[in-house]
């Protein structure tokens, strides 16, 4: 007879299961690793953000000719937590055109701090074409939406 005997069988197919389960561990320590270095990473942003809060305090909207305005966004830092980075602030008109703030990111909004947005060529013929602004930080809870009446001037 020839080929290969019992014991050598039995001793290859061993080492091939031994170097699967070999592959297999190191590929789920690997991904074990990444997903508690995500998590924990997630874990110290949402605990750090936890305080963190902004307000839109007021709106004035000048109303432009033909029919180019600009509007300024008054912004408070009324959380817990210092150094927020603003980093979209956009104006939208009630024809679902919006316009954005070009001087972004904002970084180092400590609390109490006001900040003034300027926004400008805004489509804001009258105060009533005025929708909405809606101002985000670093912090994805610390974000704000106006809807009221802004103040024309």
């Amino acid at each position: 007879m020839k080929g290969v005997s019992a014991i050598l069988a039995t001793v290859m197919l061993i080492v091939v299961v031994v170097a699967l389960v070999g592959i297999f561990m190191s590929f789920s320590t690997s991904l074990l690793r990444s997903t508690q270095t995500t998590v924990g990473n997630k874990t110290a942003e949402a605990i750090e953000c936890s305080g963190a809060s902004i307000t839109i305090d007021d709106v004035f909207v000048t109303k432009g000719t033909s029919p180019v305005g600009s509007a300024k966004v008054r912004v408070v830092n009324n959380g817990l937590k210092n150094d927020l980075v603003i980093v979209s602030a956009r104006l939208f008109n009630n024809t679902g055109h919006n316009f954005s703030v070009t001087a972004l990111p904002i970084p180092n909004f400590d609390v109490g701090e006001v900040e003034v947005l300027s926004f400008s060529n805004i489509d804001v013929e009258r105060c009533t074409n005025f929708s909405q602004v809606i101002v985000t930080t670093n912090c994805g809870i610390a974000s704000d939406t106006f809807t009221k009446a802004p103040r024309c001037v």
